[in-house]
């Protein structure tokens, strides 16, 4: 896919960011072009391949009439994660490498949820930080509101879910 100056993207390693530019850079194999992404939520401006953006997971930013689907997955039925700490790790690591907004709103869920009901180890909660930072990011993105807004919207989102579940 091609992108322009002024998409909203997500960087499969960084997260959520815009296209700032398109820079040319000459190398000892010829001329290569680079998006240059700025990525708000970690203060970074990172130079991706324009050749190998897709194969690299490059993906557009999620659009503003998704935004009520993934709060609607945030106060949806949890899904049970393995209580095997490596099997619910790596599954739990593979959603997280998807990228895709969707499996992270699933996976700030159902560790959110795997937390109210067992202990959650380190890993479980650098996983769920890590979702929920690329979550508010994104949303912040395509919303326009502040990181910390989106984030106090999952946690309030998630709230309500928990209340609603337990009564």
């Amino acid at each position: 896919m091609r992108y322009s100056v002024g998409d909203k993207v997500v960087h499969p390693h960084h997260g959520p960011g815009w296209i700032a530019g398109i820079a040319q850079r000459e190398l000892l194999d010829g001329t290569k072009r680079y998006y240059v992404i700025e990525v708000p939520g970690r203060g970074l401006t990172v130079h991706m391949p324009v050749r190998t953006a897709d194969e690299a997971g490059m993906r557009p930013a999620m659009s503003q009439s998704t935004l009520p689907r993934v709060l609607s997955v945030l106060r949806g039925k949890p899904h049970p994660l393995p209580e095997d700490y490596r099997e619910r790790q790596e599954q739990v690591c593979a959603q997280l490498k998807t990228g895709r907004v969707i499996q992270l709103a699933r996976v700030v869920r159902d560790l959110s949820w795997h937390g109210e009901q067992a202990h959650l180890t380190k890993t479980d909660v650098d996983y769920l930080k890590q979702g929920r930072d690329l979550l508010a990011a994104e949303m912040s993105l395509v919303s326009g509101d502040a990181i910390s807004d989106a984030s106090k919207l999952i946690e309030a989102t998630l709230a309500t879910a928990v209340t609603s579940r337990s009564n």
